[in-house]
């Protein structure tokens, strides 16, 4: 029996559409939420989202991925989470933010569930280190996407908890939920047509007796794989049978262009290379319909799970990889493929790399750059997997249809929200078992009236006294056309409807204190007061101290 959907999701368009960005975070939020909509077709979900155009975004991509359910949405700022959803799911490691809200209401109302991606960047090494601190709880989870990443999740984790010791005493941290779940894709959406792959290679010309090898991918030879030492492979190649190299993506700039095509003609002079725009989907999905081969030789410490060459198993692809990150989960060697041994230097040797970044002497892209450049991808191995796979038209066969089987099993995103929604209720049992968790205060984030009460003379108190000034009505009119004083409000911050509603109150003659006035007309709340002293401030109506 399918689990029903138990979370809700936080809806950043950013990190669901490849619109303004391609990158393996913007692919897998894009493919997730077509997931989503696949697997819970015409259910209940529960979307939250800062505003209410984000909402609008939101359930403008689920329609146009063909869900045709409810879609309750809540406005984060309010959201206290509802009894049917266990979990609120974000798109990356949890913010701190998040967790110290929610305490402010109730600590155990849900659970957050975030989820790796890219973990070489300094930002990514604060949020998996803030795991370990409160604000967070043991029911939230970060779900690592690899056995790659959660061995740095959990030895990160493990070293700072030890620094917190050595440098203050520290012994008592969190431990979140730390489950490895992979990525999904949308196994259909790759699945070989029938007379497919003889139309597309037709179509993109490719000749009887020669094996073409697909990369597809972000183009980023110091961001994702650089393919210098899959050009020379793919050369010696060459000269045993005829190759061709498509290279579908898209490249950040020109000159990142131009540095492929320069390489292309100087390494691998034998061998046919093919470009393809990732944005043009038919021509995109005919470099997949007809290549035989996939390659992705990635070295870079970016690259953490790795989506495309999973998208090939989809495909029917056989898969040469190397060694490296969550390629050593998904690609079986000598089953789905091969993958290529990768070595690095011994630790020490990049200290001066991790330093010079950290004071902002190198950019992130030269910091992970310079990493790549160090990394090896065996060459006589990448070699001898490629030719095998370009000789033995049998081989390519089986390991595709093995790599079909795996994807459908293990990879689709039905199968793997299905797995998000049961680590929700995990999460749930384990809040129910907290249940009962204080309040928490926010230090840092405390309410400003608060933390800078002895700034002023005195405190506005309830027992105070509020008069009607002459002429109130005229003054607010006239105030009213003045975007110096009405720049504030908001429909639930600071509505001008409840500057009418106090001064009917005070029409009625008496002279009230603060809280019968607020209590009367039906304004009892923070955005009450804050009213209330708006029409002081500017000399609407008078208060006093009884």
């Amino acid at each position: 029996m399918m689990q029903q959907n138990n979370f809700a999701i936080y809806f950043a368009g950013d990190a669901y559409s490849t619109a303004k960005k391609i990158m393996g975070r913007q692919s897998a939020g894009k493919a997730f939420m077509r997931g989503v909509a696949r697997t819970w077709p015409s259910g209940l979900l529960h979307g939250v989202a800062p505003d209410a155009k984000t909402a609008e975004s939101m359930v403008r991509q689920l329609r146009g991925d063909g869900f045709s359910g409810e879609l309750r949405w809540h406005d984060f700022a309010n959201w206290r989470g509802v009894d049917s959803v266990s979990a609120l799911y974000y798109p990356a490691p949890p913010p701190t933010e998040f967790a110290a809200a929610r305490n402010l209401w109730r600590p155990d109302a849900y659970s957050l569930m975030g989820v790796t991606h890219t973990l070489s960047s300094g930002i990514a090494m604060d949020q998996i280190a803030n795991l370990v601190l409160p604000p967070f709880k043991p029911w939230d989870a970060l779900i690592c996407t690899s056995r790659a990443a959660h061995t740095l999740v959990s030895t990160l984790q493990a070293e700072v908890r030890e620094w917190w010791r050595e440098q203050t005493g520290a012994s008592r941290f969190v431990q979140v939920e730390l489950p490895i779940i992979p990525l999904g894709v949308d196994v259909s959406a790759f699945a070989p047509e029938s007379g497919g792959r003889e139309a597309a290679r037709q179509t993109l010309g490719f000749r009887d007796g020669e094996c073409v090898f697909l990369f597809a991918g972000r183009l980023s030879f110091h961001a994702k794989a650089n393919q210098a030492p899959l050009y020379q492979a793919l050369e010696k190649v060459a000269q045993q049978v005829p190759v061709t190299c498509i290279e579908a993506g898209v490249f950040p700039n020109d000159a990142i262009k131009g540095a492929y095509i320069k390489a292309q003609k100087l390494l691998a002079p034998s061998v046919r290379f093919l470009l393809v725009d990732g944005q043009d989907e038919p021509r995109y999905r005919q470099a997949w319909q007809g290549a035989d081969v996939f390659v992705s030789v990635s070295d870079n410490i970016q690259e953490t799970f790795g989506l495309t060459p999973v998208e090939a198993m989809a495909a029917g692809l056989p898969v040469v990889v190397s060694d490296w990150d969550g390629y050593k989960d998904t690609v079986r060697d000598g089953v789905d493929g091969f993958r290529v041994a990768t070595i690095l230097p011994p630790a020490g040797v990049g200290r001066d790399l991790a330093v010079r970044h950290a004071l902002g002497m190198d950019t992130y892209d030269f910091y992970i750059g310079r990493t790549s450049m160090a990394t090896v991808v065996e060459p006589t191995a990448l070699a001898r997997a490629l030719l095998t796979l370009a000789l033995d038209g049998e081989k390519r066969r089986a390991m595709g249809a093995a790599g079909l089987k795996r994807a459908r099993e293990g990879y689709d995103w039905s199968v793997i929200l299905h797995r998000y929604a049961a680590l929700a209720d995990t999460l749930g049992r384990i809040r129910t078992e907290a249940a009962g968790s204080a309040v928490e205060p926010w230090p840092t984030r405390a309410d400003p009236f608060a933390r800078f009460a002895h700034f002023s003379t005195q405190t506005l108190g309830g027992s105070w006294i509020v008069e009607m000034l002459p002429g109130a009505h005229t003054r607010l009119h006239d105030l009213l056309t003045l975007s110096m004083v009405g720049y504030a409000f908001d429909a639930v911050l600071l509505p001008k409807e409840s500057l009418m509603a106090l001064l009917a109150e005070l029409e009625k003659g008496s002279l009230p204190s603060v809280n019968e006035l607020l209590g009367a007309a039906g304004l009892a709340t923070s955005a009450g007061v804050r009213a209330l002293q708006w029409l002081w401030k500017f000399d609407v109506v008078r208060v006093r101290p009884a």
